[in-house]
């Protein structure tokens, strides 16, 4: 049986993963999948089956485990101590009272006072280039420190904070499932609810820390949870996002030429960025009841990959799926952010993030080519490029 969604190696070639997937769509939308180490589960890959499954959050939950990870990896994490549980964990009336606490912080109007920072954040970002006179990585340049900056803000922490933050992400994505890496991350952010306790500020860490849900204190545990998500998910997937982007643009020039010549594309042609790089490589689900997807029958308790990779380049939602294409008409039909209850809560800034600094670089980028080879995090749940060297020259 495949391990093209247990192996973490196996998506650090991209474009061999998506050979066999699309191989694996033409037989079926959906696959059950026995993997070593891994409990048995379905692999849903057509984009109409996904929906299918985030259109009945009721039937299909996230609890008790939103992620794939072995089994191994899962006793150890029982082990050593007090679980995470954020809103990719919750489902029906919990997760809708904790999605709110963060509601505000999200909404149009809230972002739209970021606009100012987003600009100048941007602007050091070519300054930054320049700086780097013509070389640099990408990745580990601009696109990392872009957005975690923006969440660093957003959750009213210090910049100088910025290098254990990154230290943290970084472990947690790099290494899936790793117990000790996950009490780092939970430790720091409990630290981060206790601080904000004792002395409330103007942010979304103390909004959380102090907020109440279903008319109680919100507990330490969910606090913390919550702290996690969003300095980890919230930054990590727009800063692969921004250099999947780039990254097609290079290897697609006349793309790139086209936004140079219309930059008015540039605010479309971010969706087709996110529709190629779809770093959110899967979530699960649990069905609660004996149902269908795709017309396969699913038993109760059975467990579903739902693949947003696989989905984003079905032929039968998105013609010609492995074109880049900058005018794609339904390129925002793609489910990089998921669908329904727990569409991406950042979805709105994540666009608004990418939009600002790409109408910022791509007019300035007179020309940019690959200085090496790009790398891929080998990941399973999140991820994309690490590494993108870049030569370039500024106008």
């Amino acid at each position: 049986m495949t391990t093209v969604f247990t192996d973490p190696d196996r998506y650090t070639d991209m474009y061999a993963w998506h050979r066999e997937v699309a191989e694996l769509r033409m037989r079926s939308p959906i696959h059950r999948i026995t993997a070593d180490g891994f409990d048995p589960f379905w692999a849903v890959i057509g984009h109409e089956e996904v929906m299918e499954v985030e259109r009945r959050p009721e039937l299909f939950q996230n609890a008790p485990q939103p992620w794939l990870i072995n089994q191994a990896d899962l006793r150890a994490q029982r082990e050593a101590g007090p679980a995470p549980r954020t809103l990719i964990h919750m489902d029906g009336a919990d997760h809708a009272a904790y999605r709110r606490l963060g509601n505000d912080w999200f909404r149009p109007g809230s972002l739209a006072r970021l606009q100012t920072r987003l600009d100048r954040l941007a602007q050091d970002a070519l300054d930054r280039l320049a700086e780097l006179d013509g070389r640099c990585d990408f990745a580990v340049d601009v696109a990392m420190p872009y957005p975690l900056k923006v969440i660093l803000e957003i959750m009213g922490l210090p910049e100088e904070e910025y290098p254990r933050v990154i230290a943290l992400t970084q472990d947690f994505f790099a290494r899936d499932g790793d117990a000790q890496v996950l009490q780092n991350m939970f430790g720091y952010m409990y630290a981060l609810t206790a601080a904000r306790r004792a002395v409330p500020t103007d942010d979304l860490a103390s909004a959380v820390s102090n907020g109440l849900v279903h008319g109680e204190p919100i507990p330490e545990v969910e606090a913390t949870s919550y702290h996690m998500m969003v300095a980890t998910a919230g930054y990590e997937s727009t800063a692969k996002a921004l250099t999947g982007g780039l990254h097609a643009l290079i290897t697609h020039p006349d793309q790139l030429d086209r936004l140079r010549r219309n930059p008015e594309l540039i605010d479309g042609a971010v969706d087709e960025m996110i529709r190629y790089a779809s770093p959110l490589r899967h979530m699960m689900r649990t069905a609660t009841a004996d149902t269908e997807v795709g017309g396969t029958p699913i038993a109760a308790g059975d467990w579903l990959l739902l693949s947003y990779p696989a989905a984003n380049l079905d032929p039968k939602k998105f013609p010609d799926p492995v074109a880049f294409d900058v005018t794609r008409p339904n390129a925002g039909s793609h489910l990089a952010f998921g669908f329904g209850p727990h569409h991406c809560l950042g979805a709105a800034l994540a666009r608004m993030e990418m939009r600002t600094l790409f109408r910022a670089l791509i007019p300035r980028l007179a020309a940019v080519n690959l200085a090496g080879d790009a790398a891929l995090t080998d990941t399973t749940f999140i991820g994309g490029f690490k590494s993108l060297p870049i030569t370039y020259r500024l106008s």
